[in-house]
């Protein structure tokens, strides 16, 4: 379903893959930012067609975290989204998990929001397909070739009402299991 990026080859294969989405679409190249979490996803064949990457907010570059500072509120705890790539031939099946594996990993963090410059197919498929709500919180800005929406995404809604009808794509892709200490 997923693999962590943890060597130098996954890393190779994670920036081959952005890149390749990247330039299809008209986007400037961007790397992982150091302190983000990367992540393969893998498709039904066996093979790995899709990126994701996810970054403490507080670790996000100048530019993200100067366009979000008078959105985040005190409670909230966020996190950049990135990197969402997927390869043409994997984008029913990757695009899914990609977004069930946000979920889990904003879950397993303690993330209540995620920020992000989004596609604005994107913003319309997580509001409208997926019902996760993603606020539009400021203009419509030009980012590394193409208009891209700043997005303040509601994550804690959708990890704590999973059994939503909303949410009936979710499909869990982390074991979270709580361990009561007795003693």
């Amino acid at each position: 379903m997923y693999k962590q990026v943890d060597s130098a080859e996954s890393l190779a294969l994670f920036h081959q893959i952005k890149k390749t989405v990247w330039d299809s679409m008209g986007f400037e190249m961007e790397y992982a930012k150091e302190g983000s979490d990367l992540y393969l996803l893998r498709a039904d064949d066996g093979e790995f067609g899709g990126t994701y990457e996810f970054t403490p907010h507080s670790k996000s570059n100048p530019f993200i975290r100067s366009l979000f500072q008078d959105v985040l509120k005190k409670e909230m705890n966020a996190m950049e989204l990135d990197s969402l790539a997927v390869l043409p031939k994997y984008r029913g099946q990757l695009g899914h998990r990609g977004i069930s594996l946000m979920i889990d990993y904003a879950e397993k963090h303690g993330f209540t929001h995620a920020v992000g410059i989004a596609d604005p197919t994107f913003f319309q498929k997580i509001n409208n397909r997926y019902h996760i709500k993603a606020t539009q919180v400021k203009d419509t800005i030009f980012y590394k070739g193409a208009d891209a929406i700043p997005t303040l995404f509601h994550l804690e809604e959708v990890y704590l009402n999973k059994e939503n009808p909303n949410y009936s794509w979710y499909t869990p892709l982390f074991s979270q299991i709580k361990v009561e200490v007795v003693g």
